[in-house]
């Protein structure tokens, strides 16, 4: 397994627990879809893409100061 495939792997284990964790919350509050519950699911699979991209850019603005 190449060193990508494993972080995506990762990334998509670490997505799902959270979608699962914030459908499960919804449901249990009653369980209507609205547009906050639907951003909630969605932002369980970006939050994590937007951390890889703060270190990496944080570790690029080390390198070049």
């Amino acid at each position: 397994m190449t060193w990508p495939a494993f972080f995506l792997s990762i990334y998509t284990v670490i997505g799902l627990l959270f979608l699962e964790s914030t459908y499960r919350e919804g449901r249990t509050g009653g369980g209507h879809w609205d547009w906050l519950r639907f951003f909630g699911l969605i932002l369980c699979l970006v939050w994590p893409v937007a951390l890889v991209w703060v270190l990496i850019s944080a570790y690029k603005h080390r390198q070049a100061g």
